[in-house]
């Protein structure tokens, strides 16, 4: 397997970037603990601030509502959990608005994942402590 590596000239992150994810094959968002939201386009070369999250938000995972379910595309308003140093994750839409912020532990919320059909949410802290969340499916309401 080759990689192809590119570096930027000037990191756009003022500070530790925290988590990515994609969104298509050529764009790709990031958090970063400057609270800042970017969106990446891998063809252009362009990046976008989508937001600036709030000074008491410190991101540390992200995970994109799943697209397809079953080999069906969903209908369903493009939205990603973001977890938090705050013991909370935000369901985030695509544009950087909070849709909803849940408080799910007691101190940082490590990691955050949907299932594959978007019916169910699981978050993670240090030391054995897991959180199931059964959800109803999102409809952009």
């Amino acid at each position: 397997m080759r990689l192809k590596t590119s570096l930027l000239q000037e990191p756009k992150h003022k500070e530790l970037v925290s988590c990515v994810g994609w969104t298509t094959a050529d764009e790709l968002y990031s958090c970063s603990e400057d609270h800042q939201i970017l969106k990446w386009n891998l063809l252009t070369s362009e990046t976008n601030l989508v937001v600036k999250l709030p000074e008491e938000i410190y991101p540390i995972d992200l995970h994109w509502f799943p697209k397809i379910v079953g080999g069906k595309k969903q209908n369903q308003t493009e939205i990603f959990v973001l977890t938090s140093t705050d013991g909370k994750f935000h369901l985030t839409s695509k544009i950087g608005r909070v849709e909803k912020s849940v408080e799910a532990h007691k101190g940082a919320v490590l990691a955050g994942r949907w299932n594959y059909d978007g019916t169910a949410l699981i978050t993670g802290k240090d030391y054995r402590d897991i959180r199931y969340i059964h959800t109803y499916r999102h409809t952009g309401k």
